[in-house]
């Protein structure tokens, strides 16, 4: 997601849900003590806060996935019994978490760049999460606790673990604890919040995508022939490495409009419709697909057809409902409208 198209109206409700779920998420535990695990201390309550944040970094980009997890804990600051500083570490290990992992997704836009990039997000968040505890946290509960004496403070901590860890002392807290419960409870939580995200989000990338159409009204066309001069004078706006979404029914006309596009790019060559050979190479200058008989975006990925999403050409492609979950946030669409039975409405 290109950020100069990230605060679109339809972007920011969707921001706006995910945040909303977040913050539900993050108060969860507080509610429901069922979140406890017996192996932990009791202040560390498994929670999946992070996941809708996870989730807009996928459809909207890295920049979404930050912007949910700041707002998410600036929200929870009323109610901070840490003067801030809990909601502070949240956000730090938060973004360790989701903004790598969104990163990878940008770039390479599969279903395994999205498995790698929250495996280095985890491992990110687990470090951050050692850093936040060992330099922020405990320093500031062994203070509060100890009503500025550090020394009380962490006597009365190690006091609250020493059940979990029989033998730790003020010296061994850190190793104890780091390496105990922090380091375990990050993994499990982000380890929930992947296997989740992996799980839900292709059902739920129709409603989280969004593509941006430019709300330039709609042109009629009145005949063949005047929807390729209409794909003919489009194909001039476009740039190297733009795909775009043909969307409308059979016999809509969208095989008209890639002829057009393509005599509008210098193409000389007969375009076809390629139903069987799912994607036509016309020079490296324009790809033309039709994903109709693809029932998923890891197809497309398995045949290499994603991969020329992010080269010099232009990709033209038919039925991409079909593999929505791998298309880059940013396509163009030109929706072709069957109104009589020689006329169309284009809607660019």
């Amino acid at each position: 997601m290109k950020k100069d198209t990230l605060f679109t109206a339809r972007n920011l409700a969707v921001m706006g849900i995910l945040t909303a779920l977040s913050y539900i998420l993050y108060l969860l535990p507080r509610l429901l003590p069922i979140f406890n695990l017996p192996f932990f201390p009791s202040w560390l309550d498994i929670q999946i806060s992070d996941l809708p944040a996870l989730l807009g970094g996928f459809a909207l980009g890295p920049f979404a996935s930050v912007i949910i997890i700041v707002v998410k804990c600036l929200l929870k600051l009323p109610l901070t019994s840490s003067s801030g500083i809990g909601e502070l570490a949240d956000i730090l290990i938060g973004i360790a978490y989701v903004l790598p992992a969104s990163l990878i997704y940008k770039k390479y836009k599969s279903k395994k760049s999205a498995v790698l990039g929250m495996i280095i997000g985890t491992l990110a968040a687990t470090l951050m999460g050692v850093i936040a505890n060992r330099f922020i946290l405990i320093p500031f509960y062994a203070w509060f606790y100890g009503k500025g004496d550090y020394n009380v403070g962490m006597s009365i901590l190690v006091g609250a673990v020493s059940k979990l860890y029989s033998g730790v002392t003020v010296e061994s807290f850190y190793v104890y604890y780091l390496l105990l419960a922090v380091v375990p409870f990050n993994l499990l939580r982000c380890i929930i919040s992947s296997v989740i995200a992996y799980l839900i989000y292709k059902p739920l990338s129709k409603f989280l995508h969004w593509n941006n159409v430019k709300n330039d009204g709609y042109l009629l066309s009145k005949s063949a022939d005047e929807t390729l001069k209409i794909a003919e004078n489009y194909a001039k706006t476009l740039k190297a490495g733009d795909v775009v979404l043909l969307e409308g029914e059979m016999g809509a006309g969208k095989t008209v409009f890639a002829k057009g596009v393509a005599k509008g790019l210098g193409i000389e060559d007969e375009i076809t419709s390629p139903t069987y050979a799912y994607m036509n190479d016309y020079g490296g200058k324009l790809y033309h697909y039709d994903c109709y008989r693809l029932s998923s975006g890891e197809d497309a990925e398995a045949l290499g057809l994603t991969d020329y999403f992010y080269g010099d050409g232009i990709c033209l492609i038919e039925w991409s409902e079909n593999i929505s979950e791998v298309l880059p946030k940013d396509c163009k669409v030109v929706k072709i409208e069957k109104t009589e039975e020689n006329k169309r409405k284009i809607i660019l």
